[in-house]
């Protein structure tokens, strides 16, 4: 065979595998109208961080964790381990069944759970610390987030009374790179030394937020990572008055439901934070238990522009359980609330978020039954009727309830609780067609007349993950026409 033949064939073959990737790669824009939907998957790994953890002697630490599975996913782990020396410290038997941790002390080291397989899908974690005595006693509880690279908290303190701590920890294998933004009722805080803050794999620090901006009474803190992730969290302690971890806030926007008020509530704090580069009004209503109402006195807010706006409402429940729906009139806003239970010096107190309608099951590792323990769930319909069911797990049979929300209120009912179960995990469920549903669930435990609680916001659990089709397109090795250029006069 001649070398020209040669050279033929091979520059055929050449543009045959071209071409066999164009037809993989690349869909068709004719075809982009009647594209077929993506596939969902089963999610194959999650991870999630739960913060180190500083607190008196006597404070134990119970970290549980859940996954509900998923009937197409098989095989894996979930195993937890110290970030730093990647130490294991335990792990889940089986998908469908919860399981914990108790590391009872006053300094317990960052730590991790690690998934995959079946454990993936739905995978929820959380660490709650109880104390019982001493500054900070009461309960904190805080759910185990995957790392990220842009977060908000909203609400904490660095006045004189107050002690709040910024966790910071980089699980991942890759260094990273962040920066801590601070601000308050006068905007921007002139914070040193928490800009470029490195972060190698496996490593950890918290920060005292007081010294870096002495005696602002309310805070909002901006954790920017440059590059890498990093996991953080901030915890706020008022002395015998209670403590708790503040939740990252929900993106900044325009419309708000924050549930999870708790009808025994007596004090509620609200803060926002101006996101956007324009003052605004935000309109605060109430959605109780028969109806959907302005709080006469506390009917509109202004925040403005990179300034943290702070409400007290007082004890706004009125021995209703509750959840606030705030509007804001022409700017983002974020948003954060603490609520108080309890009097005098027998106080706790917990951090709420808004969090988004339920599109799917919500997923709560960390249930408590029996004695003075108790597990409540708030549900709120801002808009439409909605229903929900409620499914808990200990692993065996489990217990179910179904409850109906009217319109336009907020509903507390106890979680159902499986056979003999002191803890368990919990699902939250929209039923279909129902209306936009917003939940959050309180464990509260009662103790020396000391009402300790905290409540953690539900979001849709992440079970799957949108794989794109791909489909043959030929188009890939025709060149665009450009239009011509218009002729010079």
């Amino acid at each position: 065979m001649k070398r020209t033949t040669l050279s033929l064939a091979a520059a055929v073959a050449v543009l045959a595998v071209i071409v066999g990737l164009a037809t993989l790669t690349r869909p068709s824009s004719s075809r982009a109208a009647d594209a077929t939907p993506p596939k969902q998957v089963p999610v194959e790994r999650a991870e999630a961080v739960c913060p180190q953890v500083r607190t008196l002697d006597g404070a134990s630490t119970l970290y549980t964790a859940y996954s509900p599975g998923n009937g197409s996913a098989t095989g894996g782990a979930a195993k937890l381990a110290n970030l730093g020396d990647k130490a294991e410290r335990g792990k889940l038997d089986t998908p469908g069944r919860p399981g914990s941790v108790a590391i009872d002390g006053k300094e317990v080291p960052a730590v991790g759970w690690g998934t995959d397989g079946a454990f993936a899908p739905g995978f929820s974690a959380q660490a709650t610390t109880r104390l019982g005595n001493g500054a900070g006693r009461g309960l904190a509880g805080v759910q185990c987030q995957a790392p990220g690279t842009d977060q908000w908290f909203v609400g904490t303190s660095t006045a004189d009374n107050r002690e709040a701590y910024l966790y910071l920890s980089n699980s991942t294998n890759v260094a990273a790179q962040v920066d801590v933004e601070l601000y308050g009722p006068d905007g921007p805080i002139a914070a040193e030394g928490v800009r470029g803050l490195t972060f190698t794999p496996g490593e950890s620090q918290n920060i005292m937020l007081k010294p870096l901006a002495p005696n602002v009474p309310v805070v909002a803190v901006h954790v920017l990572a440059r590059s890498g992730r990093i996991a953080a969290a901030v915890r706020d302690q008022q002395g015998i008055a209670g403590n708790d971890w503040l939740p990252q806030a929900a993106g900044s926007g325009r419309s708000f439901v924050v549930p999870g008020l708790p009808e025994d509530a007596t004090n509620v704090r609200l803060t926002l934070f101006g996101a956007s580069d324009t003052d605004t009004d935000v309109s605060i209503e109430v959605v109780g238990k028969a109806s959907t109402f302005k709080p006469a006195g506390f009917e509109s807010a202004l925040v403005k522009r990179g300034k943290v706006t702070e409400v007290d409402l007082g004890d706004i429940t009125k021995g209703e359980a509750s959840a606030l729906r705030l509007t804001a009139a022409r700017a983002d806003v974020l948003v954060g609330v603490r609520v108080t239970r309890g009097t005098g010096d027998t106080t706790d107190v917990a951090y709420l978020a808004a969090t988004p309608e339920l599109s799917g099951r919500a997923v709560m590792a960390d249930n408590r039954a029996g004695g003075t323990l108790g597990t409540v769930v708030y549900l709120t319909a801002p808009q439409g009727a909605a229903k929900v069911k409620l499914t808990s797990t200990a692993g065996a049979e489990p217990a179910t309830a179904e409850v109906d929300i009217p319109a336009g209120t907020t509903v507390g009912v106890p979680a159902p609780v499986p056979a003999g179960a002191a803890q368990f995990a919990l699902t939250i469920e929209p039923a279909a067609g129902s209306g936009p549903v917003h939940a959050a669930r309180m464990v509260a435990e009662q103790m020396d007349k000391v009402p300790m609680f905290t409540v953690q916001g539900a979001t849709a659990a992440r079970d799957t993950v949108a794989l794109p089709t791909v489909s043959g397109d030929m188009s890939i090795m025709v060149p665009e026409e450009k239009p011509e250029s218009p002729k010079k006069k």
